[in-house]
């Protein structure tokens, strides 16, 4: 997979994204929710917590991958996001994907309650 571009846009909601990845012909390829893991300032946590680094949280809404394209998809897109979320202060380290099961999966239509294993 070539360069991708990321368009963002703001949501109604604070500090989430809304992002749309193309790849080098403008085709687009994803559909994404950002939310940015962002660790508290220093001064509101104990003095013997751990540091953490920044993150995204990466909600793939629609994607054109494949069992086989998954890890290229991930990788390709992970590089391109942490690119374009780095700011002068902050530059998140990883980015950790969350793909939303359609509703069908979680319930049988004969009974319409939760489907269990």
């Amino acid at each position: 997979m070539n360069k991708l571009s990321v368009a963002v846009s703001k949501t109604l909601y604070h500090n989430t994204y809304r992002c749309t990845i193309c790849d080098s012909e403008k085709n687009t390829i994803g559909l994404l929710r950002i939310v940015p893991g962002l660790p508290l300032e220093r001064s509101e946590v104990p003095p013997d917590a751990p540091e953490v680094p920044p993150y995204l949280l990466v909600i793939v809404d629609d994607a054109d991958i494949t069992s086989e394209s998954l890890l290229n998809f991930e990788e390709t897109v992970s590089l391109a996001l942490l690119e374009r979320f780095a700011t002068d202060t902050t530059k998140p380290k990883y980015c950790q994907f969350y793909y939303p099961s359609p509703a069908f999966v979680f319930s049988d239509d004969n009974t319409r309650q939760p489907f269990m294993c």
